[in-house]
């Protein structure tokens, strides 16, 4: 699958281990769905990563970050993209949870498990 170029030219990285957990998800989900980063206001921190299943592309806000051309498979939108840019998307595992982590450059304090943040 090919990473797709976003309109902003924001550089956003995902790790081989998040785009595999990526399309395992999606093996699960209706046809046409994908992942949906965005970022919400809350959390001990400030901003917390939202990752959800969708399958409503928004041409005009949304922006596809990973996939092929008619089908994305991991999607942003305009005004969460701000909040990551130059970040690393990962998906870890270890004896206690697993889950999608965001090495995230723009970050001045994070929370100790990691999904807030503040800028």
């Amino acid at each position: 699958m090919d990473k797709i170029d976003n309109l902003n030219k924001k550089n956003l990285n995902i790790s081989s281990s998040a785009e595999e957990q990526i399309n395992k998800i999606l093996s699960h989900e209706k046809t046409g769905s994908f992942v949906r980063l965005s970022i919400d206001s809350g959390g001990c921190s400030g901003f917390s990563y939202n990752f959800t299943i969708d399958f409503n592309f928004d041409n005009k806000n949304d922006i596809k970050l990973l996939g092929n051309k008619n089908e994305p498979t991991f999607v942003s939108d305009i005004v969460s993209l701000k909040y990551i840019e130059s970040s690393t998307i990962d998906w870890k595992e270890d004896l206690s949870t697993s889950q999608f982590v965001i090495e995230n450059p723009l970050a001045t304090a994070k929370c100790g498990c990691g999904t807030s943040f503040s800028i």
